[in-house]
């Protein structure tokens, strides 16, 4: 972990020295990077924190369980159900989210 923290810090303070150049509607600006950055990363996160407050219902042994947010974040969904597996009994199948 201390690694990777490094290794996202010497990153981060690389790009500080950078810009991007942003078309707008024909027209051309210079922004720092972290404009363009820092709305993915907390769009990003705010999925993330919502997909992990996500547990699901197995119709099949009513089991309450919780994926993986990687698993959540790329399965079809259908309203308040999910394509997701049962740790449990196996079923592969529509899940509907349990509070």
């Amino acid at each position: 972990m201390k690694k990777a923290l490094l290794f996202l810090l010497t990153l981060s303070l690389m790009f500080l020295l950078c810009s991007c150049k942003v078309n707008w509607f024909g027209q051309s600006f210079e922004v720092p990077w972290y404009f363009v950055v820092l709305p993915v990363c907390v769009i990003f996160l705010l999925s993330y924190v919502l997909l992990m407050s996500f547990s699901f219902v197995c119709p099949k042994c009513q089991t309450v369980f919780k994926p993986k947010w990687y698993q959540l974040s790329v399965c079809i969904h259908i309203g308040r159900k999910r394509l997701a597996k049962c740790p449990h009994c196996g079923y592969k199948g529509f899940c509907k989210r349990h509070r």
